[in-house]
């Protein structure tokens, strides 16, 4: 067998077990992707079977944050939290999917512009899903 033939085996093998399954869009499962500028902050992907807590820190000019859940075939429960710049927990809300189709929006309480926690908890979460904060 040829090396080439081997390397390009091996390397199916280890593209195929890492979990990720490319649909053209350069995303993996279960790897959420966030983004962050002064008055935006966005966490989405695609998920199977996802269990995770993560906290990320938001700069932020805003004193109140426009949250939005949108889910497609979302299945599973996710819970936000958003804490402001003096740690004032200014919004906790937790979302059920069924597996449909969902959009919630909801308004924070007011909060300290500056340095943002958000912290998201999935539990069980399939599907795509998208939250904005703005």
């Amino acid at each position: 067998m040829s090396s080439r033939v081997l390397a390009a085996g091996l390397a199916a093998v280890l593209i195929l077990s890492s979990g990720c399954k490319n649909y053209g869009c350069g995303s993996c499962i279960n790897d959420p992707l966030v983004t962050r500028d002064s008055q935006l902050f966005t966490y989405s992907g695609d998920f199977s079977n996802f269990y995770y807590s993560e906290s990320y820190l938001w700069f932020t000019t805003l004193s109140d944050a426009f949250v939005t859940l949108d889910g497609l075939k979302f299945d599973g429960i996710v819970r936000i939290r958003i804490f402001d710049n003096f740690n004032f927990k200014i919004y906790d809300e937790t979302f059920f999917g069924n597996g449909g189709n969902v959009i919630y929006k909801a308004l924070s309480d007011l909060g300290v512009p500056g340095l943002w926690e958000v912290v998201i908890d999935s539990t069980d979460v399939d599907g795509y899903l998208q939250v904005i904060l703005d």
